[in-house]
């Protein structure tokens, strides 16, 4: 059984940068058994539709860690005789196999640097220069600078740490990933862009220790074992115990790799899926909707053109009765070649035009755009 030594701050990170669902699996635990770890040591977990929200890119809201400098242990026991049961996926056999019959890929790490990549050359020139800090809350490390891949271990653990990143970074190219350097540390890159981040650093001890005012306090103290992270936000751990080192561990972290990349790679294909199926519906969607506003449209002018019969069917008697006067002044006979035209311009029927009239909407007498005047 391995056991996984997190920080208060470490595990909530964690918490809130990976589902609780698949941490719980990288830890061999239940969802509920994670809960109740971070509820033991005060650590607020994402509310419900946390994770849907990120997804569909809106914005959520993350719990401060209450008591940030709080130094506390958190061991999390790794029942490896359970993790069977999340290896049943034929896939992870597949991966497991072609790791293992890779002639490519060297799966034991060597006693010492041969050829090192250039990226291990830079970050040993790099340590060489930098003494052990005795500032900083794990004191009696040294650290690698930003842009170089991320290494807090004691000065002992720098040639097996360059030795592990060495080994990793020949089978990362082997394995056709992207190995590049970003500000935050090492990064592969597979797929269609998918990120995984790797660390190592030095375990630490919590021990509670006199100031020179008399009150305690609690420190770190490394204790020589190496851990590596691994994920795409450092999600999962390998670890030195008591049967095998991190060397020992190579075939098994390269394919929890793989696997977790061929899982985002398959999460990102049934994304772009549920995209486009989403698009076809908005699309079904939108038609139908500008049908029935069609629809609604031809019904509106059906209505307006019966009003307007109705009212051009009073206008007309009245100009009929008009016309059929006796007698009839010149100025009479002006209106009704005036009113006649007016008519047919009304009419829902003839829609003639009328020079002055164009800009009125026939259905409530009004200008359809507003008129302005020169002074």
């Amino acid at each position: 059984m391995n056991v996984l030594i997190l920080t208060r701050l470490e595990l909530y990170e964690k918490i809130w940068s990976t589902p609780m669902v698949v941490l719980a699996k990288e830890f061999n635990l239940s969802d509920n058994g994670l809960r109740k770890i971070c509820k033991k040591h005060n650590i607020p977990t994402p509310l419900m539709g946390h994770w849907q929200k990120i997804q569909y890119g809106k914005k959520t809201t993350v719990i401060k860690l209450p008591n940030k400098n709080k130094e506390e242990q958190i061991k999390i026991n790794i029942d490896q005789s359970k993790s069977s049961s999340y290896q049943q996926d034929p896939k992870i056999d597949l991966i497991s196999e072609s790791i293992k019959n890779n002639k490519r890929l060297v799966l034991k790490v060597s006693d010492r640097l041969s050829k090192p990549d250039i990226i291990v050359v830079n970050t040993q020139n790099y340590l060489k220069e930098i003494k052990p800090d005795t500032y900083s809350r794990i004191k009696g490390t040294v650290q690698t600078g930003r842009g170089m891949p991320s290494i807090i271990v004691t000065p002992k653990n720098i040639s097996r740490s360059l030795r592990i990143l060495d080994n990793l970074i020949k089978n990362f190219r082997a394995l056709n990933y992207k190995v590049v350097l970003k500000e935050e540390g090492l990064t592969i890159i597979a797929y269609e862009d998918d990120e995984m981040k790797i660390s190592i650093r030095e375990i630490c001890n919590s021990v509670q220790v006199e100031t020179d005012f008399r009150w305690k306090t609690r420190e770190l103290i490394p204790n020589g074992k190496l851990a590596l992270k691994a994920g795409r936000f450092g999600a999962y751990e390998f670890v030195d115990s008591n049967k095998s080192l991190i060397e020992d561990q190579i075939a098994k972290i390269l394919i929890k790799i793989e696997s977790d990349f061929l899982a985002m790679h398959e999460m990102r294909a049934r994304r772009k899926i549920e995209e486009i199926k989403r698009k076809e519906l908005e699309k079904i969607e939108l038609e139908k909707q500008l049908e029935k506003e069609n629809e609604l449209n031809k019904f509106k002018q059906f209505y307006n053109d019966a009003h307007r019969w109705k009212n051009f069917n009073v206008l007309k008697e009245y100009f009929d009765f008009i016309n059929t006067q006796p007698e009839k002044s010149l100025q009479t006979e002006q209106w009704l070649d005036w009113a006649s035209k007016k008519l047919d311009w009304y009419n829902p029927l003839s829609n003639a035009k009328e020079e002055f009239l164009d800009n009125v909407d026939k259905d409530t007498l009004s200008f359809k755009k507003k008129i302005w005047y020169l002074p």
